[in-house]
C-alpha cells in the first residue's frame, strides 16, 4: 500500500473514531463542550489517524489507542487542567497489552519488555518530581507511563528525548499561555497533558522513518 493511500485510509479511519472520542469527551469534561471545541478534536483525531497508519503494523495499536483516548484526556487538560481517570488508565492498561501482544506476535520479547521498563520509567519519573514538589500533577503521573510504553518500542533513545521534549513544550507552551493570559506558572496552571500526547504522536512517527 503506498503511502499516500494510507494517509487516506488513516484518515477514514480517524473520522470513524471521532463519535467514540467525541462522546468520551462528553463524559469526562465538566465545563460545556462548544462546538467548535468538537470541531477541533474531530480534526485533531482524523489527523492523528492518517499519522498512525504510516506507522508499522505493530505500533498501530499504540497510535489507535492515543489517537482514541490520549487526544480527549489532552483536550480535557488544556480545558480544565486535569487528566481523567476514565481516559488514562485505560490508555495505560491498552498500552501495556499492546506491548505485550506486540512483542509476541513479532518474536520479540526484548522490546516488549523494554516498552514496559519505559513505561515504568516516565511514570516513576512523573510520580517522584510529584512527591518532591507537587508537579506536574496527579493526572499527568497517571498518563506518562502511557507515554514512556509507546516509546520505549521503539527504544531507550526515544524515552529520553520525548521526556525531554515533553518538558521543553510544556515550556514554551506555557510561556505564550502566560503572555497571553491563559495560564499562570506560579498558581501551576500550565497542563503537561497535551504535549505528551504531541510528543507521542511525533516521536512515534519520527522513531519509524
Amino acid at each position: 500500500m503506498t503511502g499516500m493511500l494510507r494517509l487516506v485510509v488513516g484518515l477514514a479511519a480517524g473520522l470513524a473514531l471521532t463519535p467514540v472520542t467525541v462522546c468520551l469527551l462528553r463524559r469526562t469534561m465538566n465545563s460545556k463542550l462548544s462546538g467548535a471545541w468538537v470541531a477541533e478534536v474531530i480534526v485533531v483525531v482524523a489527523a492523528a489517524g492518517a499519522v498512525v497508519a504510516l506507522w508499522t503494523p505493530f505500533a498501530m495499536a499504540f497510535g489507535a489507542a492515543f489517537a482514541l483516548l490520549g487526544v480527549p484526556a489532552a483536550a480535557v487538560d488544556a480545558a480544565e487542567h486535569r487528566i481523567p481517570d476514565l481516559l488514562s488508565l485505560p490508555l495505560c492498561g491498552v498500552s501495556g497489552v499492546a506491548a505485550t501482544v506486540a512483542a509476541i506476535a513479532s518474536d520479540d520479547v526484548g522490546c516488549g519488555l523494554r516498552a514496559l521498563a519505559g513505561g515504568a520509567a516516565w511514570g516513576a519519573a512523573l510520580l517522584l518530581s510529584y512527591l518532591i514538589t507537587g508537579q506536574p500533577g496527579p493526572g499527568d503521573v497517571k498518563l506518562a507511563p502511557s507515554v514512556g510504553i509507546l516509546l520505549g518500542w521503539f527504544g531507550w533513545s526515544w524515552v529520553l528525548g520525548g521526556f525531554l521534549a515533553t518538558y521543553v513544550l510544556t515550556a514554551v507552551a506555557g510561556l505564550i499561555g502566560v503572555l497571553l493570559r491563559t495560564y499562570s506558572f506560579r498558581k501551576g496552571q500550565v497542563p503537561m497533558g497535551p504535549s505528551m500526547i504531541v510528543v507521542a504522536f511525533v516521536c512515534g512517527t519520527l522513531a519509524q522513518l
